[in-house]
């Protein structure tokens, strides 16, 4: 039997079982194709990372060696600014220009020559002091085979490397001026490397002639390198296109590690640099199998998760509609319950207010009609009229407690008549129409509503000639405003007239309307009667 039953349910959800098997099974497709696009995206990364750091590395050397080259570039300009002016105040200015390129600490010296037919002519800011001769500053040779302009040249000295820059300038015929100094190559890496540190790659850079001038081992600077250029020719990188770049693979002989080496030029003035970033070779296929792996179970488990909470949310929920349910059902019977009670206490609130009134206002009434009797016989005719109205509208059977404006106005105008009898000009009532509605007066309102309110500002407030009660009734386009001075009584008894109002109040309660109000503002009590449709 149970076995029979179980059979039943699942061909009843059996749509949801072969739901589930087909997202098991596109999850592992999905899964087994996912790695040559993690493998696509994670090489598209790799090569995207790799070519911005190799364009961060050219402005960075860019901006290193444009620093090296002003002090030059200052001496030019001074050379060509001054070509009208005497040669010693020439000379003045490059050396103040030689003292400049001093205060860079990777220059090692800096010197200003004068080349005349008496001789080579050296300036007393010669930087550092040294014979004329020392392989560490220009020879007498270089000096007189220079050709007018720029001269850049690599000099291996004792332990230094230099990178000496001068510029020739034939003033005349018989006077040529050099200027220039010298950058220590190994204490320009080491600046450069304590200044930008490189984690994940390393920089090398050389100069059109393949000779390397900063490099992490510095035993290699001033050398050529040849293995840099097995693949690619210096003219093939120093004439690529802009949007080019060239790599190759190669062997760190400093990390002792595969590497890619991405080349690019660098422009310096006129002079050409070629920058070589070197990153470490990561083996993608196997980083990305891994990460494959760990997708796929943390997947597996994610799913899994996901079907496990789904299960336990289908049952809380349709446990919680059960509930829901239960609850609303009790909710409504309750309401009707509620309503049933609200309207019942409505009517019996009515009769209650009805058979209260009936006594005291017959009392009154019997009483006027006595007066008039002896003293208006023909009004007390009309008064009697008036009064068999009035108890007839009392008297009439409602089973929803509302009747129209209409009705409920033209009673009121029947009980004030009565009234009127007894207080005279110490009472004094007014209706206002503010409404444009047309149809106002076929607008619902609780039976009795207006007479309540009047009956309480009779029964509990002072009334004589010299305090006369003012009563107002505005019609408005949704609720009606009854207004009446408050002089209450002395000694009133604050309980005795609520009966009134309280049945109001369950009226409009009844028929869930919550704009009902009643407030004393001013000497004035002010009670609010919303219109029903």
């Amino acid at each position: 039997m149970e076995l029979i039953n179980y059979l039943r349910r699942f061909r009843k959800h059996q749509k949801y079982f072969y739901l589930s098997l087909l997202i098991i099974i596109g999850f592992f497709i999905g899964s087994s194709l996912i790695t040559p696009k993690i493998t696509s995206v994670s090489s598209g990364l790799m090569e995207d990372v790799r070519e911005t750091d190799l364009y961060s590395k050219k402005n960075t050397i860019a901006s290193e060696f444009l620093e090296l080259n002003s002090f030059l570039n200052y001496a030019k300009n001074s050379i060509e600014d001054a070509s009208d002016v005497p040669l010693s105040t020439l000379i003045n200015k490059l050396n103040f220009v030689s003292d400049l390129a001093l205060s860079n600490a990777v220059n090692s010296s800096s010197y200003v020559y004068t080349i005349t037919p008496g001789g080579v002519q050296e300036t007393e800011h010669l930087r550092p002091k040294a014979k004329f001769g020392d392989p560490s500053i220009p020879n007498k040779k270089m000096l007189l085979d220079a050709a007018k302009g720029t001269l850049d040249t690599i000099i291996i000295s004792k332990d230094k490397v230099l990178n000496r820059k001068a510029y020739v300038f034939k003033k005349n015929k018989d006077t040529t001026v050099i200027v220039g100094y010298d950058v220590d190559l190994k204490a320009f890496w080491k600046y450069y490397s304590e200044k930008y540190k490189e984690r994940n790659s390393y920089t090398t850079v050389f100069n059109k002639n393949g000779i390397c001038l900063l490099h992490p081992e510095v035993d290699n600077i001033g050398k050529k390198i040849p293995s840099y250029f097995d693949f690619f020719a210096i003219s093939d990188i120093l004439n690529q296109s802009d949007n080019e770049v060239l790599k190759n693979n190669g062997i760190s002989q400093y990390l002792g590690l595969d590497i890619v080496r991405y080349f690019d030029q660098v422009m310096i003035g006129d002079q050409d640099l070629i920058v070589v970033a070197n990153f470490v070779k990561f083996d993608l296929q196997d980083t990305t199998v891994e990460v494959q792996r760990y997708f796929s179970w943390i997947s597996l488990l994610a799913f899994i998760t996901f079907m496990s909470l789904l299960l336990i949310a289908r049952f809380q929920l349709k446990k919680e509609y059960n509930e829901n349910l239960s609850v609303q059902k009790e909710k409504e019977q309750l309401a009707i319950a509620n309503e049933n009670y609200q309207r019942e206490n409505a009517v019996l609130q009515l009769n209650q207010l009805k058979k209260k009134m009936n006594p005291h206002f017959l009392f009154n009434t019997l009483n006027s009609l006595h007066y008039l009797i002896e003293s208006k016989p023909n009004l007390s005719q009309k008064f009697v009229l008036q009064l068999a109205d009035v108890y007839r509208y009392l008297l009439e059977n409602r089973d929803d407690n509302l009747t129209s404006l209409k009705k409920e106005l033209d009673f009121l105008e029947q009980y004030i008549f009565l009234h009127k009898i007894r207080f005279k000009n110490s009472l004094n009532i007014t209706i206002v129409n503010q409404s444009d509605d047309e149809l106002i007066f076929y607008k619902k309102i609780p039976v009795l509503s207006l007479e309540t309110l009047v009956e309480n500002a009779i029964k509990h407030n002072e009334i004589t000639k010299s305090n006369p009660l003012y009563i107002e009734v505005e019609i408005n386009n949704t609720h009606v405003t009854v207004t009446n001075n408050y002089s209450p009584k002395k000694k009133e008894h604050i309980e005795g007239h609520k009966i009134g109002l309280t049945y109001l109040k369950n009226i409009y309660n009844y028929y869930e309307v919550d704009s009902f109000k009643t407030k004393i503002v001013e000497d004035k009590f002010i009670c609010i009667l919303p219109l029903l449709s």
